[in-house]
């Protein structure tokens, strides 16, 4: 997605299924009369309430008073692959399984099947409708970054599908002034700040006491949940 500037914008990391800090998070964005909410995607796996997670997300694409953009992440990938016919283990080491049992209210054999059939449309939907990058002139942001070795690709494999170590020592050309990510766990819990770069993945729902982190913009401020 291109869009025309930076102005009274929300940038979230990754949630990883922790549904009280995203609706905390939300909860903040609609009281500070956030005009655009992006969230850089990784809604699904590993922790415990998925499910809930999904549900609050088309809420707030429903009700939400600005614009809620939803990117998608590597964990999104996995779970629209295992929804399309692929392979459960893979889905699974992914931490797809948090996210089956956070659907059913009992696991048990035959599970994965029965998950893949009462997996809600609106939940499909709303995965199948997340976007590859959010940009402006002035940020890039997408799950994973870019991919260093081409910065001008916006190919999944460049965006969400994997990751970029490399990004942390790129020196150039940077794509955008600014580069907004997830995907690369920061585990001090503090967001990866530089000029160019930022990554808020502070471990949300994948770490013990991991944060939802969010960047402020224009004002360059965080947020913590």
């Amino acid at each position: 997605m291109v869009a025309e500037d930076s102005d009274n914008i929300a940038i979230f990391g990754d949630v990883h299924g922790d549904a009280d800090r995203l609706e905390r998070a939300l909860e903040f964005s609609s009281k500070n009369s956030i005009s655009r909410v992006i969230f850089a995607g990784d809604y699904v796996n590993r922790g415990k309430r998925s499910r809930q997670v999904l549900d609050l997300l088309v809420r707030a694409k429903n009700d939400y008073p600005g614009e809620v953009i939803l990117l998608r992440g590597n964990h999104e990938k996995s779970l629209l692959d295992f929804l399309h016919g692929g392979k459960l283990s893979d889905f699974a080491a992914h931490g797809g399984l948090a996210t089956i049992r956070s659907y059913l209210d009992s696991v048990k054999t035959g599970a994965p099947d029965e998950f893949k059939i009462i997996f809600p449309d609106e939940h499909r939907m709303l995965l199948e409708e997340t976007s590859a990058f959010y940009e402006d002139e002035g940020i890039l942001v997408s799950h994973s970054g870019f991919d260093p070795q081409d910065p001008a690709s916006r190919r999944p494999a460049a965006l969400y599908a994997k990751g970029h170590p490399e990004i942390f020592t790129h020196t150039g050309p940077w794509p955008r002034p600014l580069t907004v990510c997830g995907h690369y766990v920061q585990t001090s819990l503090q967001p990866y700040d530089t000029e160019n770069l930022v990554c808020l993945d502070t471990g949300c729902g994948t770490i013990p006491g991991g944060l939802l982190t969010g960047l402020l913009l224009p004002g360059h401020k965080f947020v913590q949940f």
